[in-house]
């Protein structure tokens, strides 16, 4: 029989972490440190980069802890480096905790960084109408050999859950700047993953109940979710986000991001595009995704703000220059 994919940790674990060196540091650091619950697990990251795996050892009550070693000495290892990736003691990481800081901020592109300082802005804000449950999401797999065959591998930059019942679910990715728009990871890549994932239907079959223990293991760490763990029937079928940021022409008469973006997203030359791409379109390979009667649509969020300046504390409601909603 298939096992059921969970995510989320236990309440030994919880309380475990709740007694470690490393949630002292997460205390100490809440305005630069998010943690993601995953399967049995959790990530500490900084910079949307994950600075340390985290697990529970059962038979000995025990935190063990992992890091990709670049963080301690700054040197990039091969994938298949055993040294890549080795166990470490939680002391260690506070003690090195500036360091780890400085190499992951010499490493993480502004891209990054805006993400995680636009998530942090907005739980950090106890006005905002929403709360921000997940960077860097992934899709779960049972083993190795169902991921490969798997014909969905799309990630989420953000997840945030609306405060109020019903829940709405806002499924974000973020692009900064121009360069962020094309190429193999740009806005066509995106589209396509997002399509697959309504298509196959893994909010239902899956991520819908992830979020619910991603939630319950939030509370259960202390985290300030300002809402009860939602049951399937508080949640409601998730919305989509491109959130742009740093909508600026890099230099004078050249096009801002959204006019890029409009080039790969469309057959015809609207929000001041320029330049159609030369390869297929969003909209020739899965329609019009402005339009509420396309299989699948999103919302346009786009700010001027950069990496310097972002002052969003509401991740999808606040202040930003421009928002194209679905009509």
């Amino acid at each position: 029989m298939k096992k059921k994919i969970t995510r989320g940790i236990s309440k030994d674990f919880a309380e475990a972490f709740k007694k470690s060196e490393l949630y002292k540091l997460y205390g100490e650091h809440k305005d630069e440190l998010f943690i993601g619950v995953r399967n049995d697990y959790l990530n500490l990251y900084y910079n949307c980069d994950r600075i340390a795996k985290i697990e529970y050892k059962k038979q000995d009550e025990k935190i063990d802890c992992e890091i990709d070693k670049y963080y301690l000495d700054g040197n990039h290892y091969n994938s298949k480096d055993k040294e890549k990736r080795y166990k470490i003691e939680q002391k260690k990481i506070c003690k090195q905790y500036e360091v780890i800081k400085q190499h992951s901020n010499d490493k993480a592109t502004p891209e990054k960084k805006a993400q995680s300082k636009l998530v942090l802005l907005n739980n950090e804000n106890l006005d905002s109408n929403w709360f921000c449950i997940d960077v860097e999401y992934v899709k779960s797999f049972n083993n190795r050999a169902e991921k490969k065959e798997a014909d969905f591998n799309g990630r989420f930059d953000i997840i945030a859950l609306s405060k109020i019942k019903p829940h709405k679910v806002a499924l974000i990715e973020l692009k900064y700047g121009s360069g962020a728009i094309g190429g193999t990871s740009g806005i066509y890549k995106h589209v396509a993953d997002f399509s697959k994932f309504c298509e196959k239907g893994y909010f239902e079959g899956q991520l819908k109940q992830e979020i619910i223990e991603i939630v319950k293991s939030q509370k259960e760490l202390g985290i300030a979710v300002q809402f009860e763990s939602p049951e399937e029937f508080d949640i409601l079928t998730p919305e989509f986000y491109f959130i742009t940021l740093d909508n600026n022409a890099e230099k004078e008469n050249a096009s801002t991001p959204k006019q890029t973006m409009a080039g790969y997203l469309f057959n015809d030359k609207r929000w001041g595009c320029r330049k159609l791409t030369t390869k297929d379109s969003v909209e020739k390979m899965f329609g019009d995704i402005t339009k509420k009667d396309n299989k699948f649509f999103a919302t346009f969020l786009f700010s001027k703000a950069t990496l310097e300046n972002i002052g969003i504390t509401d991740i999808v409601d606040g202040t930003y220059n421009e928002r194209i909603l679905p009509a």
